[in-house]
């Protein structure tokens, strides 16, 4: 027979090292998406050198040497920060909430599209000049940037939701799905 304090003993050190084990998994789940706040890193299509500069509340400030590329890094701090809450309004905005959440979703889907807030933002898209088509041409191309860079290190909500990032923006996706913008950022020179 077996004494019930070798018993108590085996059962506590099981459940301390997995509460250990779990513990740790959290740990990792919780830090894997937080943002690259220190360092350098390369961001494609930008023309020159960009800072990222981070106040003591972990705000960015972007200093770019012309619009195209301050919209480019925009777009991917921005994603770096907050791209979950992106595709969340995303899909609030284009009627799509329940293909993550599923029925729970369809009553807000359906007076989102009755509404038509979809179709009217592709009419406003198009309404856009060239500068304003250039702004959210390179602030997507940054969106994108981040997407490339780390689809393994999507915020927990991704991971929960079991919902992956799996195509990449386009200036729909800053408002409507359906848009693709049209020409590139222009070039930094005078007046960009």
């Amino acid at each position: 027979m077996v004494p019930v304090g070798k018993i108590g003993r085996i059962a506590g050190l099981g459940l301390g090292a997995a509460a250990g084990l779990t513990g740790a998994a959290l740990a990792a789940a919780l830090r894997r998406p937080l943002p690259r706040t220190a360092g350098r890193l390369e961001l494609p299509g930008l023309r020159a050198p960009v800072e990222v500069l981070r106040d003591r509340w972990g705000v960015p400030h972007i200093y770019a040497q012309c619009a195209a590329d301050l919209f480019t890094a925009q777009g991917y701090v921005h994603a770096q920060d907050r791209l979950w809450q992106m595709e969340l309004q995303r899909r609030i905005g284009s009627g799509r909430l329940a293909e993550a959440f599923g029925e729970v979703g369809l009553d807000a889907d359906r007076f989102v599209r009755v509404m038509g807030f979809h179709r009217v933002a592709e009419r406003e898209v198009d309404l856009l000049d060239d500068e304003g088509r250039a702004a959210i041409d390179a602030y997507v191309r940054g969106v994108n940037a981040f997407i490339a860079q780390n689809g393994g290190r999507l915020p927990i909500e991704f991971t929960i939701l079991r919902l992956r990032q799996s195509t990449c923006w386009s200036g729909a996706r800053c408002w409507p799905r359906t848009w693709r913008a049209a020409g590139s950022a222009r070039s930094c020179g005078p007046g960009s």
